[in-house]
């Protein structure tokens, strides 16, 4: 990357932040999962130190009808778009609207290897930072909280106290699952953390629950990857482990990931590498259970605040049970009663995912030419389903080579049904020509829904029963990017 693209950006933040700094009052506009949440709490804690006065609205999507409210509200006050924005940026010609967005733009003609501003109207009617602008890619090199993060430093340079978050918002849209590390713009967010003491990041276990779960759990519920014998099975998990003369406990009680020692997890790690391979998994598979981790010293040993996966898993337990407000309070620091709620949110979330896991496997997943997809109905939580469809991507149940659709209904804010859409893939596919975010845009217009998202994850909003059209639709559209052939649809089993 070259670095007069970086100081463009750069340049843009400190007009946002110029134009913030500015204003009386602020609207901050933010998504509802762990990416949204952060960037809503970076917002808003810049602007509490900025002494401005200020009002955050959590939005599931960014529909007709909250762009018209929108609006009405940038009349009395500037609106701050976080992590949500960029696919309509065109309906906000107003210059009392910024956005900090990383997902795709509406202009399509936006090269991957652009280095300079292109948008369908001046910079001078809207200040609209997104990467994709700049030749970063905003699946993976930032999040909506890094660049909410990046115009909150150049208000004031005291704001990079606010490090973490953006690293828990990066993680939370798992832009560390292509390298296993944070990369791109993400990697300076993270070295000025490690740098104020805020951030420690370490080669170790990329498994969810280093801090949290006891070790049999650990194992027990690992996706990501799927570990053969052993993920589901809590017997053999504790086999596993007294066959390693792991001691599960002590006399402080169970023992967890973040409290072994090194000796213990590398003895863990072979046997698991071993497994994998035996089970016919890849290197890729085996590569997959290490990674670089953030911890945030500043936190309690053994809370979901103090690793970043952890951190974001919470958040989203908040947003996707219609209390995003109460992360938002977590990410900026309350550390009692709203940490305590969220904890048993958690726990909720962790059962529903786990119910939503088994009710899918149970009814199984229609392949259809060159996607798959299954359908909830009324089952499953729409706001859960993006992360049912990550988890089954992973697991090694599904065909990696496909997108993955998942279907849930939708309860709308003003009583009506629709259905929610959320699909995932992987960068290998993106490397081949995919690009979620416009072929799931084009379908879902064409059917009377909105959509959009990222090359390798988007999401979709169509009416009741037109689920079959979308899939049509879709499946061609991906099958003229990768430029395959259509295969008769069938039925998988797990």
């Amino acid at each position: 990357m070259k670095a007069g693209s970086c100081d463009r950006l750069d340049d843009l933040a400190r007009s946002i932040a110029k134009k913030i700094l500015s204003s009386e009052s602020v609207v901050v506009a933010s998504h509802i999962d762990a990416d949204g949440i952060s960037a809503a709490a970076v917002a808003s804690s810049a602007l509490d130190n900025a002494r401005i006065k200020h009002e955050v609205i959590f939005l599931k999507k960014l529909d007709e009808e909250a762009i018209s409210m929108l609006r009405r509200r940038a009349e009395d006050s500037l609106v701050w778009l976080t992590d949500l924005g960029s696919a309509y940026a065109s309906k906000f010609g107003t210059s009392n609207v910024v956005i900090t967005d990383h997902h795709e733009t509406e202009d399509r003609d936006v090269r991957p290897d652009a280095t300079v501003q292109t948008t369908l109207f001046s910079a001078a009617e809207l200040l609209h930072l997104n990467p994709h602008f700049f030749g970063y890619a905003g699946a993976r090199d930032i999040s909506g909280a890094g660049l909410a993060y990046l115009v909150s430093v150049a208000m004031d340079e005291k704001n990079q106290e606010l490090v973490g978050l953006p690293v828990v918002g990066a993680i939370g849209d798992m832009q560390d699952l292509e390298a296993r590390k944070l990369t791109g713009l993400n990697t300076g967010i993270v070295e000025t953390g490690v740098r104020l003491g805020k951030i420690k990041k370490s080669l170790d276990l990329r498994l969810f629950g280093t801090e949290t779960r006891t070790l049999p759990r650990l194992l027990e519920y690992s996706s990501d990857p799927f570990l053969p014998g052993l993920s589901g099975n809590s017997i053999a998990c504790e086999e596993f482990l007294r066959m390693l003369k792991i001691e599960t406990a002590d006399e402080h009680g169970p023992r967890h990931w973040s409290g072994l020692a090194s000796s213990e997890k590398h003895r863990i790690l072979s046997a698991l590498s071993r497994l994998i391979l035996e089970n016919g998994g890849s290197s890729k598979d085996v590569e997959r259970l290490t990674g670089e981790v953030y911890v945030f010293p500043d936190e309690t040993k053994g809370s979901p605040t103090r690793e970043a996966r952890e951190f974001a898993t919470l958040l989203n337990s908040c947003g996707r049970n219609d209390m995003p407000d109460l992360g938002m309070q977590i990410c900026k620091g309350d550390r009692g009663e709203a940490l305590e709620k969220a904890f048993v949110l958690l726990r909720e979330h962790r059962e529903n995912i786990s119910n939503a896991l088994f009710f899918v496997r149970d009814v199984g997943i229609t392949v259809s030419g060159c996607i798959q997809h299954f359908h909830c109905a009324d089952q499953v939580k729409d706001t859960l389903v993006g992360a049912i469809v990550g988890i089954l991507l992973n697991s090694g149940e599904t065909d990696r080579t496909k997108p993955l659709i998942g279907f849930a209904v939708s309860k709308e804010p003003n009583g009506e049904y629709k259905i929610k859409a959320s699909i995932r893939s992987n960068f290998e596919m993106v490397e081949r020509g995919l690009n979620l975010s416009s072929a799931v845009r084009d379908a879902a217009q064409e059917v009377g829904g909105i959509g959009g998202g990222h090359n390798v994850a988007a999401g979709a909003t169509i009416p009741l029963g037109k689920e079959a059209e979308f899939i049509e639709s879709l499946e061609k559209k991906i099958r003229e990017q990768l430029g395959g052939q259509r295969k008769d649809a069938s039925k998988m089993a797990f």
